[in-house]
């Protein structure tokens, strides 16, 4: 197979040479991928614009005999909504660095898409963006079974904070807006959140 049609979302990307990105995806067909985009750190690039992280995208790419090139892409959907705010912005931008984080190359995780897609419609109208993004976090290892016993990583974690992992593992998206947490509880589930994530 020497190129291939994709489905995918923009995880993220950095610069590769002078004037080339590589970009980081998450595609339907092949899990995550590492993608060249020949000439993409030029002002005049046929792919400006459609390169940002999160956006949903279909995509021809080459696969050369070191990397995947990127020939063509068109943005599908780019949810600007999210960039209204920078809490909005923030999480999202979150949600994308942990999902480049956990999956190794070629990793596939079932519904994945469905997910991203449910937590950015959420993040376009949520007023508490931070808990979607904890949600999503939640759901993702779960996913990849990578969600650890909550009383190893914190011995003393009371028993509330326990039911609200799960109800964050269990619950769709659009019920996390529910939730009113103290700013003492947020914080304790800020550090538990960092606590996973380091041991994973």
């Amino acid at each position: 197979m020497k190129s291939a049609n994709i489905n995918c979302v923009i995880l993220g990307h950095r610069d590769f040479t002078e004037n080339d990105k590589l970009i980081f995806m998450y595609t339907e067909e092949l899990g995550k991928i590492k993608v060249i985009a020949k000439g993409g750190r030029k002002i005049t690039s046929k792919f400006t614009g459609h390169l940002e992280t999160l956006n949903f995208a279909t995509a021809e790419i080459y696969f050369g005999p070191r990397n995947i090139i990127l020939k063509e892409i068109i943005t599908i959907k780019n949810f600007k909504k999210i960039r209204d705010t920078l809490d909005r912005l923030s999480a999202a931008i979150q949600i994308a660095e942990i999902t480049n984080h956990i999956l190794y190359e070629n990793q596939k995780i079932d519904n994945l898409m469905n997910l991203l897609t449910e937590a950015l419609q959420q993040l376009s109208t949520s007023n508490k963006p931070s808990l979607t993004s904890q949600a999503y976090i939640i759901k993702i290892l779960d996913q990849s079974g990578l969600v650890p016993d909550f009383k190893t990583i914190v011995s003393n974690l009371e028993q509330k904070y326990l039911k609200f992992f799960h109800y964050l593992k269990t619950q769709p998206l659009n019920a996390i807006d529910k939730i009113t947490l103290t700013e003492k509880e947020s914080e304790t589930v800020n550090q538990v959140i960092k606590k996973m994530m380091n041991y994973n």
